[in-house]
């Protein structure tokens, strides 16, 4: 079933406002037909519609997270720490979160998270301590950007 010209509205996007069934970013043409969009430049009733990504981010929701160590860190040397990436954005979007939150979204298709040790070495108010550069660099592999937001932080 093809829809008239009047009710499919055609437009084009580079990828940055809907998603294919796969949750990869869409480039191409598509059809607006009754508030849905469709791939291609003809709606024939028989695609999927395309996901529009706006409506999946629940970014509002997580909240940024700054690290500080506890007595309990020291005495285990390291710990976890916790970093998600939102994967349709530019520039990088990228920062600490907590376990919590890591928990709630390890899965989503959207973003890209990452557990990296951190090494505690003293103590005091600010903790100090370091991330392996070889896990970090391969971190940085599945999570770009990684490596240069934790950079003051490599052993």
């Amino acid at each position: 079933m093809r829809a008239p010209k009047n009710i499919a509205k055609v437009n084009y996007t580079i990828g940055e406002k809907y998603l294919d069934s796969n949750y990869n970013p869409y480039v191409g043409y598509y059809c607006e037909v009754k508030g849905k969009a469709y791939p291609g430049k003809v709606y024939t009733g028989l695609a999927k519609p395309l996901i529009l990504a706006s409506s999946l981010v629940k970014d509002n929701n997580i909240k940024g997270y700054v690290f500080t160590s506890t007595k309990d860190d020291y005495q285990k040397d390291s710990i976890l720490r916790y970093f998600i990436k939102y994967i349709h954005t530019v520039p990088i979007y990228l920062k600490e979160i907590d376990v919590t939150t890591y928990n709630k979204v390890k899965n989503n298709p959207l973003y890209q998270t990452t557990a990296l040790t951190f090494t505690i070495y003293s103590q005091g108010h600010v903790a100090g301590g370091y991330f392996d550069i070889d896990e970090v660099e391969q971190a940085d592999k599945k999570m770009s950007g990684i490596k240069l937001y934790l950079q003051d932080e490599l052993l």
